[in-house]
């Protein structure tokens, strides 16, 4: 073996070395990018469904008051 057949040896190691390098960092990239998306969008569905429960619970308090109220006229009817 001479020098230039170890310099090519070497450049050769190098280089597989940094494409090794290359294809890891590239799988790690759209890893994160997936779980970021991910992220996104299971914020979203809590917002929704947050402001969902808010209207849910506006509804409901708005019927208990009505039940109360035709309630309290049926107890008048029946006090008659």
């Amino acid at each position: 073996m001479t020098d230039a057949d170890v310099t090519k040896l070497r450049y050769w190691i190098d280089l597989g070395i940094k494409a090794i390098i290359g294809v890891i960092v590239s799988i790690v990239g759209m890893d994160y990018r997936a779980v970021k998306n991910s992220l996104a969008e299971l914020q979203q569905a809590k917002y929704a469904m947050t402001t969902e429960v808010s209207i849910l619970r506006v509804e409901l308090r708005e019927l208990i008051a009505r039940l109360e109220r035709i309630e309290k006229k049926l107890d008048r009817l029946s006090d008659k």
